[in-house]
């Protein structure tokens, strides 16, 4: 008999002792919702095509003679960035008014056409960016004069809205001795001022 009481006495105990080690809280638990864990989101992908137009400021300088020839141009262009870092762009710029000579008006004309890789990297809605191509760059007073190598440029771009960019740049057109046979032996540079917009795709 007092066997029997102290195993109860015991058994007693332990389902206490077990109780008080769970809080002594035996009401129902309500249940847990299980939080579905959270995807990673889809990488968007940063390679587009865009198209442009700007204004452009060409300027032919004829440092043996100290003369200048400028004239405002248009400029089209259209690239695709294919890289966080690489995209390539194709411009083609024309003058669009008589080209000042030294101060003299003259209904001569000049273009530019190129190719280039466009290197760039972004700081959150600014991108600067360099232009290293191939071109060809004209000069036309009623024959046409045109000389063709390395062209080169550095800029910077701002997006405007998620599809516009708005950009800012200089272009070296050219730049060594003679031009064509318009010059003999003369220090020439070619080069541009751009600014104008882009729209993505």
């Amino acid at each position: 008999m007092k066997t029997r009481i102290l195993t109860t006495t015991a058994t007693a105990l332990l389902l206490l002792t077990n109780l008080s080690y769970a809080g002594g809280d035996i009401a129902p638990q309500e249940p847990q919702m299980a939080i579905p864990e959270v995807m990673d989101e889809p990488v968007v992908s940063d390679n587009y095509f865009y198209a442009g137009l700007g204004y452009s400021y060409m300027n032919m300088n004829n440092d043996t003679l100290d003369t200048d020839t400028t004239g405002d141009a248009v400029t089209l262009l259209a690239g695709y960035k294919f890289h966080q870092y690489l995209g390539v762009e194709g411009r083609y710029s024309m003058s669009v008014s008589d080209l000042d000579v030294n101060g003299v008006d003259r209904s001569w004309d000049m273009s530019n056409v190129a190719l280039y890789l466009k290197p760039q990297y972004s700081f959150d809605k600014v991108t600067a960016y360099g232009l290293l191509g191939y071109g060809e760059v004209t000069l036309d007073n009623g024959t046409s004069y045109s000389e063709a190598g390395f062209q080169w440029g550095l800029g910077a771009s701002f997006a405007a809205t998620d599809n516009i960019d708005v950009f800012v740049d200089y272009t070296r057109l050219y730049d060594d001795s003679g031009f064509d046979t318009f010059t003999a032996n003369n220090d020439i540079v070619f080069d541009s001022v751009n600014v104008g917009v882009n729209y993505r795709f």
